[in-house]
């Protein structure tokens, strides 16, 4: 009989981690009260390109179907995000071993990107920016969305507000397969090493998924995560990061996806989870983090920190 071991949940996402009796573990994850739609798996065309990559140490694993959401097996249940929280307990040597997982996870992303991009219907948009984009615009939403919309406006100001919604239109001059939403909170750390994928994905440039991952490590380090690694650290992963991706980066583009992953993050808590008073002191840093992306000095910043 299988075994709930962990459970939680926004207005967004409810995931359920289950024990399976054959010692696997099963992610569910289904769409949250504020959501109002469906997750669905990838069709046929797009789960053949992801299969395709080629194995390494981070594998790429697809969900199957279950009623409204997707469940994945897998054979562990903590993931980095647990570990840089300090949910798991602790890690000895926690520091090197997110780094080897995260450069496994550049090389895996750069195999995903590698792949032809399927005739199948893939937004060039990936879904967080949509939802950040549509929360710009229209300054609405549950809990405390319109409140931080309010406050956005008077901390960051019109010119920066209007420079982020420029950057949401995320172009290239390359199109590739995206993962469209890779993060800490999905991916589990080698030898086992997983990264979930097939909700979110997209076509567009390969610095979208780099800046996506790059911008929990950027929030973390500038805003102060709870668990046992500083900044000192998290900027360390992030070039280690960058630096194992196999191919050329416009870092200033990364940079800027950066950005739009650590401010959709703080749309998402105000609207999903509800307002909180720190939410004040994550917009003063993302009016110092706008502008350094916008002069493209954001990652070039952090380097040499």
């Amino acid at each position: 009989m299988s075994e709930i071991v962990a459970s939680y949940a926004t207005g967004y996402l409810r995931t359920t981690i289950t024990l399976d009796d054959d010692g696997t573990y099963l992610w569910t994850r289904r769409p949250g009260a504020d959501r109002g739609r469906a997750i669905q798996a990838p069709d046929p065309l797009l789960r053949a390109a992801v299969a395709s990559v080629p194995p390494g140490r981070v594998a790429l694993i697809l969900p199957e179907s279950v009623e409204d959401g997707v469940t994945y097996r897998v054979r562990r249940f903590r993931s980095l995000a647990g570990m840089f929280l300090g949910l798991t307990g602790e890690v000895p040597g926690l520091r090197e071993l997110a780094g080897d997982t995260l450069a496994e996870t550049a090389r895996t992303l750069a195999g995903l990107h590698a792949v032809p991009v399927p005739d199948a219907a893939l937004p060039d948009v990936p879904t967080g920016v949509r939802r950040l984009l549509g929360w710009l615009r229209g300054g609405q939403g549950p809990r405390g969305a319109a409140e931080l919309h309010r406050r956005a406006r008077a901390v960051l100001g019109r010119e920066r507000l209007e420079l982020v919604e420029s950057w949401c239109a995320i172009g290239g001059e390359r199109r590739v397969l995206l993962h469209g939403a890779p993060g800490s909170g999905i991916l589990l750390p080698v030898e086992d090493g997983v990264l979930l994928i097939g909700e979110e994905l997209a076509a567009g440039p390969p610095e979208f998924d780099l800046g996506w991952l790059v911008g929990e490590f950027v929030e973390f380090g500038h805003v102060g995560a709870p668990g046992p690694l500083g900044r000192d650290d998290y900027d360390a992963l992030i070039h280690g990061l960058l630096d194992a991706y196999p191919a050329p980066l416009d870092r200033a583009a990364v940079g800027r996806v950066a950005l739009l992953r650590f401010l959709t993050h703080t749309h998402d808590f105000s609207a999903y989870v509800g307002w909180h008073e720190t939410l004040d002191g994550s917009l003063t840093v993302l009016a110092e983090v706008v502008d350094a992306a916008a002069g493209g000095r954001l990652l070039r910043e952090t380097s040499v920190r």
